[in-house]
């Protein structure tokens, strides 16, 4: 009862700090005008982040953060852009709200990548400070959150924060209580941009506690700009021309925010003019190789298809021809046919000169494809017919199979003689 007693008289001095902290942030903000944005390019150095199967985190937010800084500073000429980091090194998460404090900025900005085992799992979604109402926000926020655990001097620094603790979660959450409402209409803006322009479904606007964004004493979101777990997603934003698109999204929510704070109405770029035109260019020529890729691929897939499909009706006429054939032999063990040509190749089935004769079989004999016509149970039937076709093929002559053999004819009468 005691111990409960004493963490809940803790846990109330927390409250009671934070609060003191959140009144002093509000008062030392007293510029009216947006001059000031800090860029947070998420992980670096041995934090790699979330890795997918070509591209790391690290390296995809830090090449968006400078692309939007770029565009803030072409753009934006009384804006002044500030990094947390801009070459691959590592950055305590509290010293990078610490950065955007000491300048006063109006905005703090952090850029992440998202990551899940179910790789189907698609879309943006932004972030502000408060207490995570879903599982999944939860999960999110604990993830990106975990990197104070291998920090140094993470009890000193986070004031024993500890990442599954309930009350840890409210004491976050009032730090950026005063800001909350810019915090979310920001991030709303950033969620619109998306939409219309990143062809990736918008997951929405979320809160959750983010230690990155802890004692921000200034608007501030983190986004997740799609997942690199996905490899249609990871594609995208590993690209040059997919970053570009992302960072105008961001750019263009920040115009629109600057101009509600400062009550401006300045026109803002659109993504077509923010994107650098060699970048559009080169995005152009891929999309062609890639259709043409594409219709060389449904070409192929179609001349595989039609190969496959003569196969078959080949197969299928050659086993109908077969089946005929059994049924025509059935009863009878000796048959005579009336052989009339010989060819080095098997002949097709319209071939001229296999027209007009009954019942045409083939056979091979030595390297050769023999033709015969009719089928008789005698010799003497064979005969008979062989004088209709000696006047097509004079050198036609008679000839035996005994289940489905070549015979002589020496041998058939031998046979004949014996099933009398």
């Amino acid at each position: 009862m005691k111990e409960d007693t004493f963490r809940y008289g803790i846990f109330c001095f927390l409250v009671f700090i934070a609060s003191c902290f959140v009144c002093s942030a509000q008062q030392e903000k007293v510029r009216n005008v947006f001059d000031k944005v800090v860029i947070d390019a998420g992980h670096g150095g041995d934090k790699p982040g979330a890795i997918g199967s070509k591209y790391k985190e690290k390296d995809v937010t830090l090449a968006v953060a400078i692309k939007l800084g770029k565009l803030i500073n072409e753009n934006l000429k009384t804006v002044k852009v500030y990094y947390t980091r801009v070459i691959d090194q590592d950055i305590d998460l509290y010293k990078r709200s610490s950065v955007a404090n000491k300048i006063n900025a109006d905005l703090f900005l952090s850029i992440h990548c998202n990551s899940a085992t179910n790789k189907n799992a698609a879309g943006t979604e932004t972030y502000a400070m408060g207490l995570g109402k879903t599982e999944s926000n939860l999960e999110v926020a604990k993830k990106e959150n975990s990197e104070i655990l291998t920090e140094k001097g993470s009890a000193e620094n986070y004031q024993g924060f500890d990442l599954n603790s309930p009350e840890g979660d409210i004491l976050l959450s009032l730090y950026q209580n005063a800001y909350l409402q810019s915090s979310l209409d920001f991030a709303a803006k950033i969620q619109a941009q998306y939409t219309k322009h990143v062809p990736m479904k918008s997951r929405g606007v979320h809160q959750a506690n983010f230690v990155v964004l802890w004692k921000a004493a200034m608007p501030a979101v983190l986004t997740e700009i799609g997942f690199i777990s996905n490899p249609k997603e990871e594609e995208y934003i590993g690209s040059e021309y997919g970053q570009w698109v992302i960072a105008s999204c961001i750019f263009r929510a920040i115009c629109e925010y600057r101009n509600k704070v400062d009550n401006l109405s300045d026109r803002i770029p659109s993504v077509d003019e923010l994107v650098p035109k060699d970048v559009k260019e080169r995005e152009e020529i891929r999309k062609q190789n890639e259709l043409l890729a594409q219709k060389q691929r449904a070409e192929e897939q179609k001349r595989l298809a039609e190969q496959k499909k003569l196969r078959e009706e080949k197969l299928k006429k050659e086993k109908q021809e077969e089946l005929a054939e059994q049924k025509r032999n059935e009863g009878t063990d000796l048959v005579y046919r009336v052989q009339f040509l010989s060819s080095p190749t098997q002949l097709k089935n319209n071939d001229s000169r296999l027209q007009g004769l009954d019942d045409v079989f083939s056979y091979s004999e030595k390297g050769a494809w023999k033709y015969t016509a009719g089928i008789f149970a005698s010799d003497k039937e064979a005969l008979a017919y062989q004088k209709k076709v000696k006047e097509k093929y004079s050198d036609a002559f008679v000839v035996a199979f005994y289940n489905g053999k070549r015979v002589s004819m020496v041998e058939a009468k031998r046979l004949s003689n014996q099933n009398k």
